[in-house]
């Protein structure tokens, strides 16, 4: 019979301290997950976040070692703020997860003044995909044909944008583009949602609108828009200027991001565990065709990766923030 270390003497007896169980590898990995996992969406069903969760989150399942269930939990207050403010409360055990909109909740620190969460100490599990780049659009039947036609326009008159309300990330988009590409406006706001404001731009309420590549090629592709210029450092639509013919390579900064986290703290093991089964999961032939379909990279991000990217997009953000205090 084979003699037990002090150590599991410790541990059998219920007596030893956590300094003394954190170390061994794969400590607390080695059972979980034994629940379901509730993955909160900070907003209502049927949005593009939502949509993420409840694509991925059956597949990510597949790839944990022990055959759970993960929950989609809709927490649709506050514009995102309570649900990421509750899982940010919540215990650091792995099984509560959240997607998190990027920079959609620093606007809305800067506007609600929101102390109940701290971004940079969440732990980072990994991103759904990467990040969705911008392009400027005109209707189909819109008179303006190319980019030159709508810095024409500019110098006439304000161009009219169609746009979400200012918590939205369309709306940091097209205040923070325009006043990079030099294009005075004149905001047409109050738009609930990402189809709503392209259909504005599309029946003539606007000039123009700025919006996410994966949801404006939805219109492409039905012949309903034309794009004018893409905020990607190279563009990914054949015959349109990007960032960098521009001149203005920071529009590639410009993006949505999907960050998947859980509350500070999370064990190393835990967090490691659940960033492999998200990688996969976006690797998985169900998602990526999904993604093919709908014109997004599925690009994962290691959880040190992530952390990197929020510093990234907080110090952006932080340099064009008046802009949108004044918008």
């Amino acid at each position: 019979m084979a003699r037990l270390t002090r150590r599991e003497l410790l541990v059998a007896a219920g007596i030893a301290t956590p300094s003394l169980i954190v170390p061994r590898a794969g400590y607390g990995a080695a059972a979980f997950p034994a629940k379901p996992i509730n993955f909160i969406i900070p907003y209502a069903p049927g949005g593009g976040f939502d949509v993420y969760v409840r694509l991925v989150g059956p597949v990510m399942e597949k790839y944990l070692p022990n055959k759970v269930s993960i929950v989609p939990v809709n927490i649709a207050a506050g514009g995102g703020n309570r649900g990421v403010a509750q899982l940010y409360r919540s215990r650091p055990d792995g099984y509560t997860i959240g997607i998190i909109n990027i920079p959609g909740m620093f606007i809305l620190q800067q506007q609600q003044g929101s102390g109940a969460y701290d971004l940079t100490k969440f732990s980072w599990i990994g991103t759904m995909g990467e990040g969705e780049r911008y392009v400027i659009s005109v209707g189909a039947k819109s008179p303006l044909k190319s980019f030159a036609d709508l810095k024409a326009l500019s110098a006439k008159r304000p161009v009219k944008l169609s746009v979400t309300g200012p918590e939205g990330t369309a709306y940091a988009a097209t205040m923070i583009g325009t006043q990079l590409l030099g294009i005075r406006t004149q905001l047409i706001s109050g738009y609930k949602g990402s189809v709503d404001y392209v259909v504005a731009a599309i029946r003539g309420d606007s000039d123009a609108v700025i919006a996410a590549i994966p949801t404006t090629m939805r219109f492409v592709r039905g012949g309903e828009v034309r794009i004018l210029a893409s905020f990607e450092a190279h563009s990914s639509i054949p015959g349109v200027p990007d960032a960098t013919a521009l001149g203005k390579p920071e529009l590639d900064q410009i993006s949505v991001e999907r960050l998947i986290g859980a509350p500070p703290g999370l064990p190393a093991p835990v967090q490691n565990l659940l960033a492999s089964a998200l990688a996969k999961s976006l690797a998985d032939p169900a998602v990526t065709k999904w993604a093919k379909d709908n014109d997004i990279r599925m690009t994962p991000h290691t959880p040190a990766q992530t952390a990197q990217l929020i510093a990234q997009q907080r110090a952006f953000f932080d340099k064009w923030r008046k802009y949108l205090a004044t918008g």
